[in-house]
């Protein structure tokens, strides 16, 4: 008989939450790599006790509840649950037809949108030891689409509000975990470089694409969550709220030496400027495969930005320009994503959501 738990028999399953600290059942299953960290903080006292080795019990204190997770191949159908789990604003899918829907992300500055919570349930086959971590949000978030052109990456960071296991007494789950029923897509449409091109101007409704020049890219998404635990007599470690800080989005570009990109009056001129130079950048991506009818599943983002730093670099025998800019707020928006998908809301929701 074979020992149990199975690296390959892995399970990362979503269900977005209503409520804060309300726990709900997994709707969606999902293709990462990865493990959460569940770590207690279980710390000996320092005290004197007559002797060179541990004698009192440790205690706890609020746990770190986070999970690094990875996805090589980044499907149109889970860009949702990386826009809500990272910008939150519990935004509701457009249909577009009868299997298509539009998921549209356009974050507040001046005022703090209320965060997606999500419930994140992990495990193998050994179903005695599945995690089940609440009110889950994104700290960082990476997107990368590489040299040759193939499909884009993922690499995320998120932090939970509290943990619980179908192997602790003390902190057992909520509800039937894991979620029976959800199995991996088999047939999702990934969003590949070959399929995007990106646009630059000096306004939203002026940009200009940007041809032959594109190596690769990687937008990066990161966000100070505050995490507040009031003494409510719950005698639980569980956190009852969130204080969202400080957002930082950037988009590193690697940039064959074209004369958009290099020279006066070219990208790299405006990183060169004495003055800041206020630029605005779009990247669209359109799948050969369709959504519905017609209608191709697609995502576009857009965004202001500022470049900060120029490093050089090569691929193969050529030099190449690396622009890295800083999204800012422009008194409208300071980044919108609209991704046509298949992935209706229910998908999305937890049950008991």
């Amino acid at each position: 008989m074979p020992i149990a738990g199975f690296v390959r028999l892995r399970k990362h399953q979503f269900g977005r939450q209503d409520d804060f600290g309300t726990k709900v059942s997994a709707s969606r299953a999902y293709p990462f790599k990865g493990t959460p960290t569940v770590e207690l903080n279980w710390t000996d006292p320092d005290i004197d006790v007559g002797s060179r080795d541990v004698v009192a019990p440790p205690y706890r204190s609020a746990p770190d509840i986070t999970a690094a997770l990875t996805d090589p191949a980044l499907a149109y159908d889970q860009i949702p649950l990386l826009m809500c789990g990272f910008f939150g604003g519990d935004e509701h899918p457009v249909p577009v037809g009868s299997l298509g829907f539009t998921w549209t992300h356009e974050p507040a500055s001046v005022t703090v949108d209320d965060p997606d919570l999500f419930t994140y349930e992990f495990g193998d086959d050994v179903t005695t030891d599945w995690f089940q971590l609440g009110d889950g949000m994104l700290e960082n978030l990476e997107i990368s689409g590489p040299d040759g052109l193939g499909p884009l990456s993922t690499s995320m960071s998120w932090r939970f509000g509290s943990a619980a296991s179908t192997g602790s007494s003390d902190s057992d789950v909520t509800g039937t975990v894991p979620t029976p029923g959800l199995n991996v897509e088999t047939t999702a449409a990934i969003v590949y470089l070959k399929d995007g091109a990106i646009f630059i101007g000096d306004s939203v409704g002026n940009l200009s694409q940007v041809s032959d020049a594109l190596h690769n890219f990687t937008l990066k998404l990161a966000q100070e969550i505050d995490v507040k635990r009031f003494a409510n007599g719950s005698q639980v470690f569980d956190a009852q709220a969130y204080g969202p800080g400080k957002r930082e989005i950037t988009l590193e570009c690697t940039w064959a030496k074209t004369s958009d990109i290099v020279g006066k009056t070219s990208e790299a001129d405006d990183w060169f400027s004495d003055e800041p130079v206020n630029r605005f950048v779009g990247l669209t991506f359109t799948s050969t495969k369709i959504a519905d009818g017609s209608t191709p599943y697609s995502w576009t983002i857009t965004m202001p930005m500022r470049y900060y730093t120029r490093a050089e670099g090569e691929i193969g025998g050529n030099t190449t320009v690396i622009l890295t800019g800083h999204a800012f707020y422009d008194a409208t928006h300071v980044f919108t994503s609209v991704a046509v998908t298949t992935l209706a809301e229910g998908e999305l929701e937890g049950s008991g959501s």
